[in-house]
């Protein structure tokens, strides 16, 4: 909580809130590189599968981008066209690309690649499994 003076000497009152969170295990991520938040959806799908077991990808390499906040939506990023091209040349053959994102995908993915559309950490998830699976894809929301 602070207090402050007003403009005309009135006290002022304001509650802060900054959440904190506790987490049952430690969790340590190398972010040495990374110059924004847009690693946000990927940083937690590699948590995930580090907690469950077996790999989530079934050895497919699967990139994307995205902000992810408290509630798990996934935002929107700068520079997704470099960053398709940067998957592909990488050897990626999927790319999970935020729904907010889309606009600025329709018309610029690389041949080989495969987009899919995702707005929560949910469907990252449910993605990457039914990728890494083998499951029939066809089904995967994208960017049109």
């Amino acid at each position: 909580m602070r207090t402050s003076r007003g403009e005309e000497g009135q006290t002022l009152l304001g509650v802060l809130i900054d959440p904190k969170y506790t987490f049952p295990i430690q969790v340590d991520i190398k972010i040495e590189n990374i110059g924004g938040p847009s690693a946000g959806m990927m940083f937690s799908l590699g948590i995930i599968d580090k907690l469950t077991p077996g790999p989530m990808t079934g050895g497919k390499k699967i990139a994307g981008t995205g902000t992810i906040d408290s509630s798990g939506q996934v935002g929107p990023i700068g520079g997704i066209q470099q960053k398709l091209v940067g998957a592909r040349d990488a050897g990626a053959a999927w790319f999970l690309a935020p729904a907010d994102n889309c606009r600025e995908v329709v018309g610029q993915v690389p041949e080989g690649l495969r987009v899919v559309k995702v707005s929560t950490l949910r469907e990252a998830r449910v993605a990457v499994e039914a990728i890494g699976e083998g499951k029939d894809t066809s089904g995967l929301p994208t960017c049109r």
